[in-house]
Formats: structure tokens, sequence, C-alpha cells
């Protein structure tokens, strides 16, 4: 069957031809008084708009660059207090001195260093072991019971801090000032640093050791930038000392190490596309962190570089800016050849400059003038004259029932009726409106096909995705919520606990002597341990907002709202006594039968307080649990 070709449609009055008419007499006059009034408006916009962009953007990366910096800054904090009050503990310290007696070993020389295989993972013999620390003391001072319990805690809280950020720093150390240096890091230090010959380590020469111990107050110090060989890359020592005593001593100097790398390569891309970076210390003379092209000489002067040693002039009015900067608030600065965003990283000693080339505007001005000028004059050609005139009944009119259609068509609400469209019109347009009538019918009909298979995918894809968080969130072995579930439920049980102004409580639950268990009874019985465990504290998390959880290996959590502390504290007891009287024999136990033991940290949930410290409450109230001899309950010390 022959196909009918399809007809060619002529018009003697085209509505085309009629409007070119008009428009041709008019548009030459227009197009030539609105090319300068464009120039200047497009210049003017531009600009305005490339400062307001790299305005924002360079705030934007100001607290995005903060946020590593203020992590450190807030672990050390953190590591020196909780330094200071496990020193302060009753009989911490005669702990702490055995500590150091397994951890230490002395030299011939004097000196001190972990004893071997520590570094590489081997247990002490109390099972704790201590992969990746190192250290070395000098043999200046010979240590006493309080250097001893310094230098012990220092190492255990550093592999503590160190291990928990593994990843994300690059190492965590807390130096004594008796030159005690453990160190969680990659490299071993006991066999790099010594104390004897050319390479003889002088930690008193260090920068951040004069400085951190050199200084009466207790502000956290950036050292200056230096390159490092056996990295191969810039870096820089973050270090915070503790509050010095009555004496202007002090006793501990949190430490960690930033690689650069990284920070330089995301600074030297600014987010406008042609901006260029620089970054340097606000000291007054612009000691330099990186600038693309005199990184040669920041090299070779060992980082001590400035923009004023190196006389870079055009860069002199951005530090009599840097003075006036707030943290993460970005100031313009106009120079003659570039618009600058000037901002101080915030819990830095930095600032950011990102430099935007006015030479780079100059094309978009031009663009903009001839999109502008081509637009705005064809808009105000159609709008003034051939709206009015021509087409305002043979285009306006019809094109308003065609959009309307359209937008019809994209509610997908209810089918088009042909009398919806113009498609009685004799012109372009009519020919148009039945097009364009076909190509709904076709398009609804599909529409109506795949919004069927939409929702059998959607309900199907609703399935899966349930599913799979109920796996994610569950705990295989026990078929009780996992950490990741926990950890969730703990932060959501705080911010609901914050607007309702109640107490929580967090028992942190460990099965007693458990590796033994295990080591006598064979795995599937530990498993099955476990299971039964889970089972008997799912009967004390019944209310809503409770949780039973796998904490991790055999550690249990269970988070519960509560009307007082008496209360947790009896909640507590009856779930350790609970375990106790399921008496499942344990043949290593001095108790005889699986016996649990229970830190409880309770809670009157305000804004000062956090999630982590009710953790670590219930953590160190473990601790104590074990230490008074298990099958107990310990409540924190700590109330909030």
């Amino acid at each position: 069957m022959a196909q009918d070709n399809p007809p060619v449609v002529s018009y003697k009055h085209s509505l085309t031809a009629r409007a070119l008419r008009l428009a041709v007499l008019r548009i030459g006059l227009v197009s030539l008084g609105a090319g300068a009034f464009s120039y200047y408006v497009n210049s003017t916009s531009i600009e305005r708009e490339v400062t307001g962009q790299l305005l924002l953007s360079t705030e934007q990366t100001l607290q995005r660059e903060s946020l590593p910096f203020r992590e450190i800054k807030d672990l050390q904090q953190n590591f020196l207090k909780e330094f200071q009050q496990t020193l302060a503990s009753p009989g911490m310290q005669t702990k702490l001195v055995n500590d150091f007696q397994q951890i230490f070993y002395r030299h011939e020389d004097g000196s001190y260093t972990q004893r071997p295989q520590l570094f590489e993972g081997q247990p002490l013999a109390d099972s704790r072991s201590f992969a990746g620390m190192s250290a070395t003391y000098a043999p200046d001072t010979p240590p006493n019971d309080d250097i001893r319990a310094r230098f012990a805690l220092s190492y255990l809280l550093s592999h503590k801090y160190g291990s928990s950020t593994k990843g994300r720093l690059f190492n965590f150390y807390g130096v004594v000032p008796e030159k005690g240096f453990p160190i969680y890091q990659d490299a071993d230090i006991a066999k790099v640093f010594t104390y004897s010959g050319p390479e003889a380590l002088k930690l008193e020469t260090y920068e951040f050791y004069a400085r951190g111990f050199g200084t009466p107050g207790n502000e956290t110090l950036f050292t200056r930038m230096y390159w490092d060989f056996s990295n191969n890359a810039w870096m820089t020592t973050i270090a915070t000392p503790d509050v010095a005593d009555a004496s202007g001593k002090h006793h501990i100097l949190a430490c960690v190490d930033v690689l650069l790398d990284q920070l330089m390569a995301r600074t030297a891309k600014p987010a406008m596309h042609g901006a260029y970076s620089t970054l340097f210390i606000a000291d007054g003379d612009g000691t330099l962190i990186y600038h693309d092209s005199v990184m040669d000489q920041v090299k070779s002067s060992a980082g001590s570089a400035s923009i004023r040693s190196l006389n870079m002039k055009e860069y002199f009015p951005l530090l009599d800016v840097v003075p006036t900067l707030a943290p993460g608030q970005a100031k313009i600065v106009q120079t003659q050849d570039d618009i600058v965003a000037l901002g101080l990283i915030p819990d830095t000693p930095w600032v950011l400059a990102v430099h935007y080339p006015r030479k780079l505007m100059i094309p978009a001005i031009f663009d903009n003038l001839v999109i502008v000028v081509v637009l705005g004059l064809l808009t105000l050609l159609v709008e003034i004259f051939i709206l009015r005139s021509i087409l305002q009944k043979q285009v306006a009119e019809p094109l308003f029932r065609l959009l309307l259609a359209t937008r019809l068509l994209g509610a997908g609400k209810e089918r088009l009726r042909p009398q919806q469209l113009p498609t009685q019109s004799p012109d372009e347009i009519g020919e148009l409106a039945r097009a364009f009538a076909n190509m709904a019918e076709r398009v609804q009909d599909a529409h109506e096909d795949l919004e069927l298979k939409v929702q059998d995918r959607t309900a199907e894809l609703e399935k899966a995705n349930r599913q799979l968080y109920e796996l994610s969130t569950t705990d295989g072995l026990t078929g009780i919520a996992n950490r990741r579930y926990f950890d969730e439920a703990l932060v959501n049980e705080w911010r609901r606990g914050l607007r309702a102004e109640t107490v929580l409580s967090l028992m942190l639950i460990d099965v007693d002597y458990f590796k033994k268990y295990n080591d006598h009874y064979g795995h599937q019985a530990g498993d099955d341990c476990l299971r039964s465990v889970a089972q008997t504290l799912k009967a004390y998390a019944q209310r809503a907002g409770d949780l039973v959880a796998r904490y991790g290996g055999e550690e249990f959590v269970l988070i519960t709202t509560t009307a007082s502390t008496e209360k947790a504290l009896e909640h507590a007891q009856a779930a350790c006594q609970a375990m106790a009287k399921l008496a499942l024999p344990h043949a290593m136990s001095p108790m005889g039968v699986v016996t649990v033991s229970v830190g409880l940290s309770v809670m009157a949930l305000t804004k000062e307080g956090t999630a982590d410290e009710l953790l670590r409450q219930a953590d160190l109230a473990l601790y104590r649990a074990k230490e008074q001899g298990r099958n107990q309950v310990v409540l924190a010390d700590t109330q909030q």
C-alpha cells in the first residue's frame, strides 16, 4: 500500500511574512540604541555577580576546610581532660606505674622505649595490645613514679585517640615535658630516634615542644609549615598544652601532625573557573603556605618564605586587611588586576585568598551583551509592535489555548478534548495545534501505561528497601539491633529527650570472662551464650524508646528513659540479676554461671551535654564494675 505524503501547507498571507515585514523596519534602530546601554549594565551586573559568587564560595571553602582542624582541637581537649581526670582518680598512679613497668623497658643509656613487638601488636600479659604505638623517653631525667604514671597514661590515651581516628588523622601523640614521646602512627619511632651520635634526637629543638611547653597558656598552636622528607610532603604540627600548675609548669602536650598536600590541592582549584588561590599565615608578613608560582622558594626556605620577603607587592593590600578579618567570614579586596575574596580559616591562623582575574569577565560581558541585546530587542519588538498589531488575535489567543493545553497535559489530571485546542485556525498555529493534539493523545496513552508500571515498581522497591534496612540494622548472630542502629537510636533518643526534657539512661553490658567461656566451651557455645544474653536483655527494653543492641563482641547496650537515677539503677540491677538467675554454666568463672558487668550512666538531657559523654561515662562505669569483681552494676560518678 502506498504511503500518503504529508500535505505541503502554503499560505498566501503567511503570519511569519507579515511579522518579518514589520520587524525589519525597526530592529536596526533598536539594536544600535540598546548596544551602549547593555554594555554598561552587563559589565556592572557581571562584576556584581562574580563578587557575590566569589564571596559565597570562599566562605563555604573556609567553613569546609576548618572542619578537620576543629576536630583535631576537640580531640586534643578531650585527651587533656581525660588525662587530668584519670590521673586524679584514687589509686590510679599505682596502676599506671605498674603499666609503665609492663609497657616500657630501660636501655643501657638510661632511655626507655616500648617493649619489643608491642608496636607490631603483640599483647601484654593481661591481653591488652597496642598495635601502632611506639615511644621513646630521654635519659636526661630518671623517671620517678609521677613521671612513670604520666608517661604510661599518655601512651594509653595516645593509642585510644590515635586508633579511633586512624584513616582521618596522620598520627596522635601526647608528649611529657621530661622528653617522653609516645605516638600512634605507622612508623615505629623507637627504631628511628636515639640519644647518641650525630642524628641524636634533641626534642627541645622542635618547634612544637619549645612553644608548647614554653607558653604559660593552654591555647592550641600551629607550628610553621615544614617539608617532611620522610613522607615527601608539607606538614604542620598542631599542639595543645594542658593548664599549667601553680608553678607555671605543664605536664602534658597533645599533638597531631597534619599533612598539607590535600589542603593545598583543594585550595589550588577554587570553585569558580579561572580563579586561583593563595594560602598564608596571618602573621603580618604573610608567611606562605601555598602559592603555585613560588612553591620552589617556599620549599628552599624551609617554609619561611613570605609575601613580604619575596616582595610580592601586588599582595601587600591583602596583608593590610588581615587584621580586620573574622574567622569564617570573607571580605572582598579590589586590586587592579583581580577581585580577591579574603578570609581567615576558623580554628587556624591561616588566611585563604581566592583571586578572580578581571580579564576573565571580558568574554562574559560581550557574550551577555550579544544575548541581552538580541533577546531583549526581539522580545521588545514582538511585545510592542507585532503582538499589538497583527499577532494579538492570530497568535496570542491561540497560543494561550495551546499553553493551557500543554499545562493540562503536563499535569496529567484529565485527557485533552479537541475543543480545547485551536485546531480550526487556518495557519501555522492551526497546523501546530493539530499535530499537538495527535501527540497529546499518544503521550497520554503512554503516560497512563507508565504510571501503572511505576506504581508496580515503586511498591517493589519500597518492599526491598524495607528488607534491606532491616538487614543493615540487625545483628546477624543475636537477632537484636546492631551497632549501627544503636548509634542512630542514641542520637535520636538524645534529640527527642532534649525536646521532652527527660532523663536518659544507658547501660553498657559486658559478659564476664567470655573469652574463657569461648575457649572452654567452644565458639558455637559462645554464640549460643550471646543469643541467650540478648534474649534476656530484651525483656528489659519493652517500653517505647527503649533499645537493646549488640555493641560489639560480648558487649551489649541498653537505652531507656527513666524517671530518676534510682529507677535506672534498679532497672540495671534487675537485668544483671536476671542474667545470673538464667544459670548458664560457666566453669571458668568464679561465679560458676554466666554473669554480666554493667556500667550505668544516667543523664538529664541538656544542650550542654552530649550523647558521646553519656556513652563515655557508661564505659568508665563498666571499667570500674570489672575492676571491682564483675557481676554487678556500677553507676557513673558524673551526673549531668
